[in-house]
């Protein structure tokens, strides 16, 4: 009986690792993220009533280089070069813990308050070899994904200056990340091409509320190219409306980048136009998840330019500079009604294939004040910071 019973525990031991590697094999299931911290000065960053700025401060940072975030991805080969994957991502603070994942379903001045559990992704694929891929849920924009690349940055998270490149759903918000979309990709040779449709989810109409868009990417040896186009519907009603919605308008949106890369150096240059429609505040109907404009949004057109270079001091250490210049101009009268500027100088060193000690220093200079309610025109900062990929 003894060696009956050892005779089962030795061959349920030996037997183990192979149920372990088929469970392995089938789920595929990866976790990933990137964690970063650090510290930022930043002159001119208080103000008084009157809009006059006030001292310098000192603070911890999160995210300088990079969002943190953390993800959840996997697949599952279902044969015959077909299969389904998935990515659920959510984004969180350094400094508290917080999770600080928005939706981007926002109306003209004024994000939504509800926090996203996986606010930066999730969505749920099928792909085939032949034929692309389809992507259904929360996801990048095509604009985004057209010109992320081209970012002369590298896409610095603390000035958020792909998102500019990205174009403006509105005259606060970019776009570069939306709900309810059916995104489409097809890779031949070098060229991507890319299509995308998100539901305006509204009574007796599949355009009012909704957006579309198409892009396209070439990448060569040694340059590389791609644009989009965007249309976004402005509905009456936010979200899903009891009753048959009206359209107040629409916002388009055109972007293009490219790159060069010769030896050390890596060249990088992009725009972007986004047309917007005027908008009066109340217009649209408030719901539990979107609010009303918080001021009128007159008709105008957004044009943003940017170029920059990177280069290879070693091969631990990068170094790069970045320019990016905003025009905005009211379209009835022509009249310039913002101009904002941004400078960015950064460094990095690899301590490891995943970790990085990094700094940067960035001007900015806005021509009516550098934030709401600061009237000073100008503001320098200084970051620095250790970023951990995983």
């Amino acid at each position: 009986m003894k060696k009956s019973l050892i005779s089962v525990a030795v061959m349920s031991l030996m037997a183990s690792p192979l149920v372990i590697k088929s469970v392995q094999a089938q789920s595929n299931v990866t976790i990933y993220g990137t964690v970063d911290a650090g510290m930022r000065y930043q002159t001119h960053a208080g103000k008084d009533q009157l809009g006059n700025s006030k001292d310098s401060q000192l603070s911890a940072n999160s995210g300088g280089l990079s969002a943190p975030h953390l993800g959840f991805k996997g697949e599952e080969n279902l044969g015959g070069g077909n299969k389904t994957f998935f990515k659920l991502e959510t984004g969180f603070d350094m400094n508290t813990g917080d999770n600080n994942s928005s939706s981007d379903t926002s109306i003209h001045g004024k994000k939504s308050e509800n926090k996203s559990l996986f606010g930066r992704q999730a969505h749920l694929g099928i792909s085939n070899q032949s034929l692309g891929q389809l992507t259904l849920g929360r996801q990048n924009t095509v604009g985004y994904d057209a010109i992320k690349d081209f970012d002369p940055t590298n896409n610095l998270n603390q000035k958020g200056l792909i998102h500019y490149l990205s174009g403006y759903r509105d005259l606060k918000n970019n776009h570069n990340r939306s709900d309810s979309t059916i995104k489409y990709q097809y890779h031949i040779n070098r060229v991507t091409f890319l299509a995308s449709y998100q539901s305006g989810n509204q009574v007796g109409s599949v355009k009012h509320g909704s957006s579309m868009a198409v892009g396209l990417k070439y990448r060569d040896a040694n340059w590389s190219v791609g644009g989009s186009f965007t249309e976004i519907d402005v509905a009456k009603s936010a979200g899903t409306a009891s009753k048959s919605s009206q359209s107040l308008g629409s916002t388009k949106i055109m972007n293009f980048g490219g790159e060069y890369r010769f030896n050390r150096w890596t060249f990088k240059t992009g725009m972007s136009y986004s047309k917007l429609p005027e908008i009066q505040r109340g217009s649209i109907s408030q719901t539990a998840h979107h609010s009303s404009p918080e001021r009128d949004q007159f008709a105008s057109d957004v044009f943003v330019s940017a170029w920059g270079m990177q280069y290879q001091l070693s091969p631990k250490v990068d170094l790069g500079i970045a320019h990016y210049t905003k025009l905005q101009h009211d379209r009835k009268s022509r009249h310039l009604v913002d101009k904002d500027k941004s400078l960015v100088l950064t460094g990095v060193y690899k301590l490891s294939k995943q970790t990085d000690i990094y700094g940067f220093l960035d001007q900015h200079r806005n021509s009516n004040g550098v934030a709401n309610g600061n009237r000073q025109r100008s503001q320098y900062g200084v970051t620095a910071g250790l970023r951990h990929k995983f």
